[in-house]
C-alpha cells in the first residue's frame, strides 16, 4: 500500500516540476524569434530545431532551452552571436567557438529562459528522440527519470556550480542503462533499436520509426515494479557500483568491465566515470567528472538509499531531496571507502608503461564495434 502512496507522490512531484503548456509555448516563441533574426540576417534557408529536455519530456519548467540551427552551412559562432547581439530579445550573449560542440549562449530576456544554440552537430537530435522513445515504451520511465535528476539538482550534484558536475543527461543515461539490465529489463539496448532503422532515418523521425516498429523489438519479460521499488533499485545498483572498473553501455544494454588493452577506446578510459553516449560510442558522457566528484557522488547515491530504506510515508519522501552527508563514515558507502583508501595511500611510486601488443591492434577493435552500428548511423559518421 505505501508503494502506491509513494508512486502517487511521485506522480504529483513530476506534475508539479513539469513543462507546462505556457512554458512550451513560450519556447516556441523563441524559436521563432531566432528564425526571424536570421533570416533578416540573410540565411534564408535556416531551420531552427528544438532538442533535449523541451522535446524528450523530461525537462523542468526552469530547464535551459537546446537549439540546434541548421544554416545550410557551417555555423560561425562568433558571426551569429553579434547577429543575435542586434536583437532587443537576447541579452547576456556569448559565443563558445572552441568547445567540443561550439555553441552561442544567450538568455532570452522576456522569459528569462537561458539558450544554447549549436550547428553543424546532429547528435544531441539522435539522443533526445532516443529518450523520447524510452518514455513512451513505459509509463515508469519518464517519472523515474525526473525524479532522479530532481534529487541530483537538490543536491548540487548536477550543473557548472554542482559538487560533481554531472550533468542531467549523465543522469538520464544512468536510470535507463539502470533500467536496461533489470533481470527483467523495461528497456530495449540501443544495439537491438537502431536494428529497426534504415540508412534513409533522420533524427526527427527516430522515435516515430522506433514507435511504429516496436512490434518487432525483441520481447521483454514483463516488468511489474512499482515505480517506488524502481526508485530505491537505482539507488542501491549504483551505491554499490564498481565505476572504477566498468563502463555503462546504454548502446549494448549492460555494464561491461573496462579492457585495459583497447587504447584509444572507450573501454580503456581512465576517467573515474565512463558513461558510453548510445549513439557517439567512443564518447565519455562524464568525462569530466574527477575522483573527488565520483566520491561526492558515491556517498550521496549511499545516502539516497539509506534514506529511501527509511520512507515510511508518501510525506517522508521529502527527505531525499534534503541535501546531507555523513555524520560519520557509512560502513557500505563506496565513496567513504575510496576516502579512506586515498589517507591510506598518501605516496605513490611512478611505473613506466608498456603497451601491450592487443593494445596496437585498437583501430580494429573500434572498427569492429562501429560496424555494429546501422547504415545511416556509418553514413552520418562518413564511416561508408
Amino acid at each position: 500500500m505505501i508503494d502506491a502512496e509513494l508512486d502517487s507522490k511521485i506522480i504529483d512531484l513530476v506534475k508539479e516540476k513539469e513543462l507546462k503548456f505556457s512554458d512550451y509555448e513560450k519556447r516556441v516563441k523563441i524559436c521563432n524569434d531566432i528564425h526571424e533574426v536570421l533570416i533578416e540576417a540573410g540565411y534564408s534557408n535556416c531551420l531552427v530545431y528544438p532538442y533535449g529536455s523541451t522535446i524528450n519530456s523530461v525537462g523542468f519548467t526552469d530547464s535551459d532551452l537546446d537549439l540546434y540551427v541548421d544554416l545550410g552551412l557551417s555555423g560561425d559562432t562568433l558571426k551569429i552571436s553579434k547577429i543575435l547581439e542586434k536583437c532587443t530579445e537576447f541579452v547576456n550573449i556569448e559565443a563558445v567557438p572552441h568547445a567540443r560542440v561550439p555553441i552561442v549562449k544567450a538568455v532570452h530576456f522576456p522569459s528569462g529562459i537561458k539558450c544554447d544554440l549549436s550547428f553543424g552537430h546532429k547528435d544531441n537530435l539522435w539522443n533526445t528522440e532516443f529518450i523520447r522513445f524510452c518514455c513512451l515504451s513505459d509509463p515508469r520511465v519518464r517519472p523515474l527519470i525526473m525524479v532522479v535528476r530532481h534529487w541530483g539538482r537538490m543536491n548540487g550534484l548536477v550543473g557548472r556550480e554542482g559538487q560533481v558536475r554531472l550533468c542531467n543527461y549523465a543522469l538520464t543515461l544512468m536510470v535507463i542503462a539502470y533500467l536496461q539490465q533489470l533481470p527483467c529489463p523495461i528497456l530495449h539496448s540501443v544495439q537491438n533499436l537502431v536494428a529497426l532503422t534504415d540508412a534513409h532515418t533522420q533524427p526527427s523521425s527516430f522515435c516515430s520509426v522506433l514507435l511504429a516498429m516496436q512490434d518487432k523489438l525483441p520481447l521483454l519479460m514483463t516488468n511489474t515494479d512499482s515505480l517506488t521499488s524502481l526508485l530505491i533499485g537505482f539507488f542501491e545498483h549504483y551505491k554499490s557500483f564498481e565505476f572504477g572498473q566498468n563502463v555503462i553501455s546504454i548502446f549494448l544494454g549492460n555494464t561491461c568491465e573496462r579492457d585495459r588493452t583497447k587504447n584509444g577506446s572507450i573501454f580503456k578510459s581512465d576517467n573515474p566515470i565512463c558513461v558510453q553516449d548510445p549513439f557517439e560510442v567512443n564518447f565519455n558522457v562524464c568525462r569530466n567528472i574527477s575522483a573527488e566528484g565520483l566520491t561526492i557522488l558515491q556517498c550521496s547515491l549511499y545516502g539516497a538509499a539509506e534514506k529511501m530504506s527509511h520512507l515510511n510515508s508518501p510525506s517522508s519522501l521529502s527527505h531525499l531531496f534534503q541535501p546531507s552527508v555523513h555524520s560519520a563514515q557509512g560502513e557500505g558507502c563506496h565513496g567513504c571507502r575510496e576516502e579512506s583508501r586515498k589517507t591510506r595511500h598518501s605516496v605513490t611510486v611512478p611505473q613506466y608503461y608498456q603497451p601491450s601488443l592487443e593494445e596496437y591492434q585498437a583501430a580494429a577493435m573500434r572498427h569492429n564495434l562501429m560496424q555494429r552500428m546501422p547504415p545511416w548511423w556509418r553514413k552520418w559518421r562518413r564511416m561508408s
